[in-house]
């Protein structure tokens, strides 16, 4: 008999957390289904997808962006959107043996509505960050049949609560693969690898991120720069929104900083002394990797100065928050001047984001839930 798994996820990085745990339940002959609510998704192109999906302006950050972001999304159709998920999902109850929701306790409360008890893959909260609220956890024990917390300090505190909650590793990790890439960079050169983030803001991002690089390069005139671009970002665009670039086969020079464009993430970081990010998940498995990474708050809807200081509280010392990018750069500059500092941020950053494995662990359990007929 075939099993039937609904994987439901809001984020882009939630996405690929739950494509990663699709793997194994498919290999056992489960048919995954795939729902997005954010976006329009980013899982295989294998893996089938309900509609409606959308990419709203604020690109999924609307209560983050304050009224501006809001007001943006409800004159792009928000509401109708909503309300479009809502039936689909009331439509797919009873349609699957195991539902799996992978995101915060709203994702867990949407997809209750295919399912009265959810496993669920909780990925952006800690208790690192802030205590759960009286909604969330109102949420969880009402709808979460089991609770995969992203770390050891969560777990132990949602059991504390009564609720069903194990850490089985971060999942994040387990999407770090290096295919072996050197860029052509001497081994003894250092490096500093820019993060720009996934979401529409990268570009954007990538110009002060670019303008940290010259005032290092001004500093240290024989470090290299690799500016890794998501597969969400076109290249094109990061190229065309840098000012009074000099465009080259693999990337662009501004000022004196020689910027290499690549899509290769885990060997961009790998590479690197130091790590200057404006991403979510990208920062975060960068600390995770041992990268000292440097941050600060761009003009975007997401890493405002608010998803910083919350970042920080989740990282510690793995992530230096500045104020601009000027900060940034004498930062940096200090810390490839430090390879003591660099190495215990780096130790920090391995112990708060844990060792690959997650997504084996948790499959595994889904795959126990799913014997048990989803229970």
């Amino acid at each position: 008999m075939t099993r039937r798994v609904l994987l439901v996820s809001n984020g882009i990085g939630e996405d690929l957390i739950a494509a990663a745990l699709a793997g194994p339940l498919r290999d056992v002959g489960a048919t995954v289904t795939a729902y997005p609510l954010v976006g329009t998704g980013a899982y295989p192109p294998d893996v089938p997808l309900l509609d409606p999906r959308r990419t709203m302006p604020s690109g999924g950050f609307s209560m983050r962006t304050g009224l501006k972001g809001l007001g943006a999304d409800l004159a792009a159709g928000l509401i109708g959107l909503w309300l479009g998920q809502k039936r689909t999902l009331a439509a797919q109850r009873d349609r699957h043996d195991l539902v799996v929701a992978v995101g915060d306790a709203y994702c867990l409360w949407m997809a209750s509505g295919a399912s009265p008890q959810v496993a669920f893959a909780s990925t952006a909260d800690s208790v690192r960050i802030c205590e759960f609220g009286t909604l969330a956890v109102w949420v969880m024990r009402r709808r979460a049949s089991r609770i995969f917390a992203r770390d050891p300090d969560t777990a132990d505190a949602l059991a504390a609560m009564g609720l069903p909650a194990v850490a089985l590793g971060n999942v994040m990790m387990d999407l770090v693969e290096g295919a072996g890439e050197t860029f052509g960079l001497p081994p003894n050169a250092q490096v500093v690898t820019l993060l720009p983030g996934s979401r529409a803001d990268a570009p954007g991002n990538a110009v002060l991120l670019a303008q940290a690089a010259q005032a290092i390069a001004a500093e240290e005139p024989g470090v290299r720069f690799l500016l890794a671009v998501a597969p969400t970002v076109a290249a094109e665009d990061v190229l065309r929104h840098l000012p009074r670039a000099e465009s080259h086969e693999d990337g662009a020079t501004v000022g004196g900083a020689h910027l290499v464009l690549t899509s290769a993430f885990a060997d961009a970081v790998a590479r690197a002394g130091v790590v200057i990010g404006m991403a979510g998940t990208a920062n975060e498995q960068a600390a995770g990797m041992g990268r000292p990474v440097v941050a600060f708050p761009g003009p975007g809807t997401q890493f405002t100065p608010a998803f910083l200081q919350m970042q920080h509280r989740l990282l510690g010392e793995a992530l230096i928050p500045t104020r601009d990018w000027r900060e940034a750069a004498a930062t940096a500059v200090r810390l490839l001047r430090d390879l003591d500092e660099r190495e215990s941020r780096g130790a920090v950053g391995r112990a708060r984001m844990g060792p690959p494995g997650g997504s084996a662990r948790i499959s595994a359990v889904l795959l126990e839930m799913l014997d048990r007929g989803g229970g």
